[in-house]
């Protein structure tokens, strides 16, 4: 379950196995993307797809324009074409 710490700007995943987390930053109406990071043990289930998909809802419904400076989040984007 993804759950959002807005104070210290990060989208979490926590799990017994270690947490995943999308960080990001806020300037005026700017969502940026900055990493997105998964444990080793946790690659391939999806988790960094999860991350992004709360990350991105977030923003649109908000109202921010979101950017990207991770490569992660970029490559997301252009698959899911926004």
């Amino acid at each position: 379950m993804v759950t959002h710490d807005i104070k210290n700007h990060k989208f979490k995943i926590e799990s017994l196995k270690g947490l995943s987390c999308l960080e990001y930053d806020l300037t005026g109406h700017i969502f940026t993307v900055l990493h997105t990071i998964v444990p080793a043990a946790l690659s391939g289930k999806g988790l960094a797809a999860q991350l992004a998909e709360a990350a991105y809802s977030w923003a649109v419904k908000n109202r921010y324009t979101v950017r990207s400076d991770c490569t992660y989040m970029t490559a997301w984007m252009k698959r899911h074409e926004r």
